[in-house]
């Protein structure tokens, strides 16, 4: 028997989203669970693609659930020359991080904001396609102290229409596109049953399925059974009710519940046990 979902209900990446618009709020961060997935796939598809740099003498971050604090290798020794240049000028001189490696389900965030309110994200550019996403990038925020050091150590600043942000490109340009890929292989890891081309091109297909998985990532089958409560019990019955199976909305999924999931089952064509596991969430438009 699997360990069912705590007392909350599964948050889709879509349902993000359409948090962010209610609440015009941006925060990439509520996907973090889902994030350090692909950048573990990631380093499984091409090893050390992407390396943590958070250790460095003089960083600083917020550790805020947004930062993923890696890079390229290249532009990792880059940043390690800076730092140690600023540091051996001003010894006491830290270096603020913003942002760095921004992962494909974070880009796909922002562009779909951007897509739909652009006065929420003004620009953002469509997954795969950001050097973010190839781990060349960061965003520094004490940036004035910290550009001639940067400068010199060959960081290109993108200048006054995005002072925070510096790039180097001594890494690989496709890695973007692996962060993609990584995602697609995840994706049907854990869904054998609906595939799609682990491409790394970034696609109808490929968004439709970022919109429908979890915000804190791929985890273990979970099977709904008789006796399971909470509020994905609560999730599943109001979506038979809504599919034509009605049952009350009681969080405790008991005999009612059973029959409703065994009618559905039979009219779906599926193994009708009466227990939920993934093929059914997914009739149900839950997974």
């Amino acid at each position: 028997r699997s360990t069912i979902f705590d007392k909350t209900p599964m948050t889709t990446v879509k349902e993000a989203i359409e948090g962010m618009l209610r609440s015009r709020v941006v925060d990439t961060g509520r996907v973090s669970g889902l994030s350090r997935q692909v950048i573990a796939q990631m380093n499984n598809l091409q090893t050390g693609i992407l390396l943590n740099f958070e250790s460095l003498p003089g960083i600083v971050s917020s550790r805020e659930a947004h930062l993923n604090l890696f890079l390229q290798s290249g532009p990792k020794e880059s940043l390690r020359e800076a730092l140690r240049d600023g540091i051996a000028k001003q010894p006491k001189l830290k270096m603020t991080i913003n942002s760095a490696y921004r992962t494909v389900v974070q880009q796909y965030i922002l562009f779909q904001l951007y897509r739909r309110d652009r006065q929420l994200v003004p620009l953002a550019a469509v997954p795969g396609n950001s050097n973010h996403e190839d781990g060349m990038a960061i965003d520094v925020n004490n940036y004035n102290e910290w550009k001639p050091y940067l400068l010199s150590n060959g960081w290109q600043w993108q200048g006054n229409s995005d002072p925070v942000h510096f790039f180097d490109r001594s890494g690989r340009d496709d890695v973007g596109s692996l962060g993609v890929q990584a995602f697609q292989s995840l994706w049907n890891k854990y869904h054998p049953e609906d595939k799609i081309p682990a491409t790394g091109f970034f696609g109808d297909l490929t968004a439709a399925r970022m919109d429908r998985s979890p915000i804190s990532g791929f985890g273990a089958v979970t099977i709904f059974h008789m006796g399971d409560k909470g509020a994905a019990i609560e999730r599943i019955q109001a979506a038979l009710t809504k599919m034509g199976f009605p049952v009350p909305t009681t969080g405790t999924f008991g005999q009612q519940t059973k029959d409703a999931v065994i009618k559905f089952q039979t009219k779906y064509g599926l193994s009708a046990d009466g227990s939920v596991g993934p093929l059914t969430l997914k009739k149900l438009g839950i997974i």
